[in-house]
């Protein structure tokens, strides 16, 4: 374990109190997080006092509270707090409430005593966290008894609460691996799991219970691993190997989804314990079981790092003041000089693309010598290209969001998700083609809505599930995109004039990245250094330091890289 030295204070219920840089801050009116590191190195521990003798019922709670923090020995202080059928089943694991400044504590009858809280956002059974841009007020009851004259919960709520440094500290984020709906592309599921506990046998067993139940909608992410497959023992390494002991469910499966399982936990598991293979057995025997042929499923969702634009006459990749034109683009760049495109998209195969002119929304494959039009009505935002050829497309005057599939000659509205409005003015697909960003104003709010993307058996898109909802402060919507596979970024319109720079970790939480006066473009690449934003005079900007530096090319403007 690595030993902490930056010791602030020992509070009176013996908390280990630790400086650092939170990325929520805990009181007052902000409501974004500042950036904080993801991959940093955890080995905090924090040794929490048990109960006070002659504690008063109040001071007992608190310590309970407080005791939340010792996670060793599956909680044994914080359960010293409870009766002992209480202790016994008191279940911390159902729910983490990430909480900010002083909860307020009343006793509303001789044995009960209500806590009142700020949360900033929760993590559920299954480690999902559902992240609150505003603070969230909880209420949590606390049934005491006096028990060999000390006072002892009887009855709490099956949760724990935490500071947001404490949850930095205990709770990290991996990735869990499943495909799209088409069994083409693995999609990451964002889980959270407290860093002191058995994480590869804790990544296996929320693996083996199925994608969160948002993303599944209509099966729009799905696992090759059956639903009745169990994990018989902890997950153990051997050399490079992980060993992974099933139940015997999983050896009548046919070679070819066996080899998607076994993908499944290596994507998953490669990461937690820095292994080269996995190995599945069955109640203890070995399993001989292949990985997919190659090209059988896509990994790998990485567009070029350096950012596409239109400059001038070219179009190209830009590297410092270099561009340089895709290889067999010349016909693309031909059309977006002739019909004056102003903006554009490229597909993940890099060899599609989607052009929007001031008159209508055009589409191409690099070999084609001619545009397909794809779409005539007035006013419309960018459009976006997913990964199966499909060309999305609204129009602010005459709202719906059309599909169209390159190559062919009709065009499907797809309805929108419950809660979208239909005068979003900016979406884009994410690159495993499983869900789709909206970002919109609603009142005086400017909304950010995620949705999985329902699909049929040959891949058309036919609707969206209901969708996650961050609502957030801003004077106006402006761009979104996907920076990876997992992270939405977002430029707002702040009343100073300014625009911010956000972005949203799906399954994690919104974080400003500062401002950028007149920002109206944003392209991601494969990381947040990666990210590329223009403003109303084609500046281009690239993230330094903690801030945004601009580059001496200036563009036209960014193709969507998707």
């Amino acid at each position: 374990m690595k030993r902490v030295s930056r010791l602030a204070a020992l509070a009176l219920a013996g908390t280990v109190a630790l400086a650092g840089c939170a990325s929520i801050p805990m009181e007052g009116s902000v409501e974004l997080a500042r950036h904080v590191e993801q991959d940093r190195e955890q080995g905090v521990r924090y040794f929490p006092a048990g109960p006070l003798t002659g504690g008063s019922r109040e001071e007992i709670v608190q310590g309970f509270l407080d005791a939340g923090t010792g996670v060793q020995d599956n909680f044994a202080v914080a359960r010293q707090f409870l009766a002992s059928e209480s202790a016994d089943q008191w279940r911390p694991e159902q729910r983490t409430i990430v909480a900010g400044g002083q909860a307020s504590m009343k006793t509303l009858a001789t044995n009960l005593v209500e806590v009142t809280l700020q949360s900033y956002g929760e993590v559920d059974a299954a480690g999902n966290y559902t992240f609150y841009v505003q603070p969230k007020s909880v209420t949590l009851q606390f049934k005491l008894a006096q028990i060999d004259g000390e006072w002892r919960i009887q009855e709490a709520p099956d949760a724990i609460v935490l500071q947001r440094q404490a949850f930095v500290d205990l709770f990290h984020s991996l990735t869990l691996e499943y495909f799209d709906s088409q069994f083409t592309y693995t999609t990451g599921d964002l889980r959270w799991v407290m860093t002191n506990r058995d994480e590869a046998t804790r990544a296996t067993q929320l693996l083996l219970e199925g994608p969160n139940q948002w993303l599944a909608q209509g099966g729009a992410v799905r696992s090759a691993i059956p639903a009745q497959v169990r994990l018989l023992e902890p997950v153990r390494t051997d050399g490079n190997t992980a060993i992974v002991n099933l139940s015997d469910k999983i050896s009548h499966m046919p070679p070819d989804q066996l080899s998607l399982v076994r993908l499944q936990l290596e994507q998953t598991l490669k990461p937690v314990l820095e292994v080269g293979a996995v190995e599945i057995r069955v109640n203890g025997a070995k399993l001989d079981v292949q990985l997919p042929q190659p090209g059988r499923v896509l990994l790998e969702t990485e567009v070029k790092s350096a950012p596409l634009v239109a400059q001038g006459q070219q179009v190209g990749y830009l590297y410092g003041t270099e561009l340089r034109e895709p290889q067999g683009a010349a016909n693309v760049e031909s059309v977006v000089v002739d019909q004056k495109v102003i903006r554009g998209a490229l597909s993940l195969s890099r060899q599609t693309a989607a052009l929007l002119t001031k008159d209508a929304t055009l589409a191409m494959r690099f070999a084609d010598t001619e545009p397909q039009l794809i779409d005539t009505r007035p006013g419309q935002i960018e459009p976006s290209l997913d990964n199966w050829d499909y060309v999305w497309t609204q129009s602010t005057e005459q709202p719906g969001l059309w599909v169209t599939k390159i190559g062919e000659t009709y065009s499907e509205e797809i309805a929108l998700p419950e809660g979208v409005r239909d005068d979003f003015i900016s979406f884009q697909p994410s690159r495993d083609g499983v869900r789709m960003a909206f970002l919109y104003k609603d009142d005086d709010r400017v909304v950010l809505a995620i949705s999985p993307i329902q699909r049929d058996e040959a891949g058309t898109p036919v609707g969206f599930g209901e969708p996650l909802l961050l609502k957030m402060p801003g004077a106006a919507a402006a761009d979104v995109a996907w920076v990876d596979r997992n992270t939405v970024a977002m430029l707002v319109d702040v009343p100073d004039g300014s625009t911010d720079v956000r972005i949203y970790r799906v399954g994690g939480e919104l974080t400003s990245l500062g401002t950028i006066q007149d920002a109206v473009q944003v392209a991601g690449s494969n990381s947040l250094a990666g990210m590329r934003i223009i403003d109303r005079n084609g500046t281009l900007y690239a993230s330094h330091g903690t801030g945004w530096r601009s580059n001496a090319a200036t563009v036209s403007f960014l193709f969507a890289q998707e």
